[in-house]
């Protein structure tokens, strides 16, 4: 008999404009549901929007892919004790938890899991941080977290659960927030791997880019734009993702406006998952210079495209230069490291830049072992 796990997150399929979070969690319902019987918890509505899911019943549990039971909950405060039922409904093995400061998703699971845990029923809780203690989410709506972070050391929470960290430097992440005595288990995300995606013949003096992301600080859109003031050559660069940061974006949109006649930049709006790889034929190189990433599942679905990638020390893809698959650029180092990187592919000719595609799909063949990620999340979930 299969284990079951309970999942709690915001978003799941069809929503995805939470990005990397989602396609996790899809990613590894595809890839262990033969394994486990998983049953999901989210929102029945994309993030920072209303309107319901269209193809989803609400409240019910939705039978997904054959692979998942999934229950789009029309959350409220009166709606709280749900939780607690449906806890004891599912009877699972472990309770997923996946973020910290969603306070349906994240705080009220915990709280109840972690109030029945001493009760009758015995279950793991494992609780992923999702990249939420990086220094740069953190320096996000820090003074909420903060008090937030203190509140669940104050009540010990931190050595009730298993943590879920992607890789090392999570664990570092999470260890440096709540002590070395906590129990944290290392399994990496799933990744979304692709097929080679050619693009258009690279012409020398010319390059066109692509980024798929949430359009927000984090993702520093706003530095690529300021590098881009000085690069010479000709440059393209298709934008993909919903706007998370207006006002972020109203500052984009007013340095776009000064960009010399040479570059051009296309915004798209957000992109539909089946979208993906047409997407991508648009774009020679995936260029996302991240303040922080979990993981980066549109950089390891670039790479293993066989798309050069730009971006930042800061991200689990810190070596591509190493491996002559791209540029990984210190933050403090962001605007000079953005000019020189772009300027070098610009300057490329073809027969350089194919040696270059090549290399970053077997940088991510090299890096992602499908059989090595399915025994790590047996541990996690042992």
């Amino acid at each position: 008999m299969k284990k079951r796990i309970l999942i709690f997150y915001d978003h799941f399929y069809p929503a995805y404009k939470a990005g990397g979070p989602v396609q996790s969690l899809v990613n590894l319902v595809r890839q262990l549901n033969d394994q486990y019987d998983f049953y999901i918890v989210c929102k029945p509505h994309e993030m920072n929007e209303t309107e319901l899911l269209k193809a989803v019943t609400i409240n019910e549990w939705n039978n997904w892919e054959d692979k998942a039971h999934v229950m789009y909950w029309n959350y409220s405060w009166d709606k709280k004790s749900e939780i607690k039922k449906l806890i004891h409904e599912i009877k699972p093995a472990i309770i997923y938890i996946n973020g910290l400061f969603s306070l349906y998703f994240n705080i009220l699971p915990l709280i109840y899991s972690i109030q029945q845990q001493s009760s009758l029923l015995t279950y793991k809780i494992v609780l992923s941080s999702r990249g939420m203690l990086h220094t740069g989410a953190l320096s996000q709506k820090k003074l909420k977290k903060n008090v937030f972070l203190f509140l669940f050391q104050f009540l010990n929470w931190q050595k009730k659960v298993r943590w879920h960290a992607t890789d090392k430097q999570e664990t570092v992440f999470i260890k440096k927030q709540f002590g070395e005595s906590v129990d944290v288990s290392v399994a990496g995300n799933f990744p979304n791997l692709l097929p080679v995606i050619p693009s258009a013949d690279k012409k020398k003096n010319e390059l066109i880019l692509g980024t798929i992301a949430l359009i927000s600080p984090m993702k520093n859109h706003l530095e690529v734009l300021n590098a881009l003031m000085e690069v010479k050559g000709s440059v393209q660069w298709h934008i993909y993702g919903p706007v998370k940061d207006e006002a972020y974006w109203e500052v984009c949109k007013k340095q776009i406006a000064l960009l010399p006649t040479t570059v051009q930049v296309h915004y798209h709006n957000e992109m539909p998952p089946d979208r993906l790889s047409k997407a991508m034929e648009q774009f020679q190189v995936f260029i996302m210079p991240s303040k922080s990433e979990n993981f980066g599942h549109a950089l390891a679905e670039a790479l293993s495209a066989g798309k050069p990638v730009i971006t930042t020390t800061s991200t689990p893809f810190n070596d591509l230069e190493k491996h002559k698959a791209g540029y990984s650029i210190e933050l403090n180092e962001l605007k000079p490291g953005l000019v020189n990187s772009i300027q070098q592919l610009i300057d490329m000719n073809e027969q350089a830049f194919a040696e270059l595609c090549i290399n970053a799909k077997k940088y991510a063949d090299k890096q992602f072992q499908i059989h090595k990620l399915v025994e790590q999340y047996q541990s996690l979930f042992q």
